[in-house]
């Protein structure tokens, strides 16, 4: 089953490397208990199999983002392109769950595979942050891991990036 994904122009690639211009979206974010996403992902799947006030089914599209803030670690899924606005998706009947617009942004992006851990995410982070840093461009905001896979895939197999807005 083909899962839609957020849309993003691709301005600059150099290997894993990339510069992309995301247009707006919606997001349905949760709180999260830990890294591998699942008291946030449940929350959010409820959301869109129809625990709305709507009761209505969302499509699933991908990715599932997560805010790498350990203090304020949050999960996320990219509603559809066809909500322009929060207040055009059914409110939540979780309260823990919050809809939230998001503007066009320029962000910088590394693309691996693998299995997602503290360690690796470290690595890439480190390895994303000393490209911009070669690129002299400002990172802002906070970073997020982006994850295009069911977690029952094999590692090597699964999509995964770490993206952090830049300055235009």
């Amino acid at each position: 089953m083909a899962v839609g994904k957020a849309a993003y122009r691709v301005d600059e690639k150099d290997g894993s490397f990339e510069i992309r211009t995301y247009e707006p979206m919606v997001l349905a974010v949760s709180r999260e208990t830990d890294l591998r996403g699942y008291s946030g992902f449940n929350v959010l799947f409820n959301y869109i199999s129809g625990n709305n006030q709507d009761s209505k089914k969302i499509s699933m599209t991908a990715p599932v983002l997560n805010k790498l803030d350990e203090q304020d670690l949050t999960t996320a899924f990219v509603m559809p392109p066809v909500y322009k606005h929060p207040d055009e998706l059914p409110q939540p009947a979780d309260p823990d769950l919050e809809l939230r617009e998001i503007p066009t942004r320029r962000v910088a992006a590394i693309i691996f595979s693998g299995n997602t851990s503290r360690r690796l995410i470290s690595q890439k982070q480190a390895e994303l942050l000393e490209w911009i840093k070669g690129r002299h461009l400002t990172s802002v905001g906070p970073i997020d891991l982006a994850r295009y896979n069911p977690p029952f895939l094999p590692g090597f197999v699964k999509r995964n990036e770490i993206l952090i807005e830049i300055k235009p």
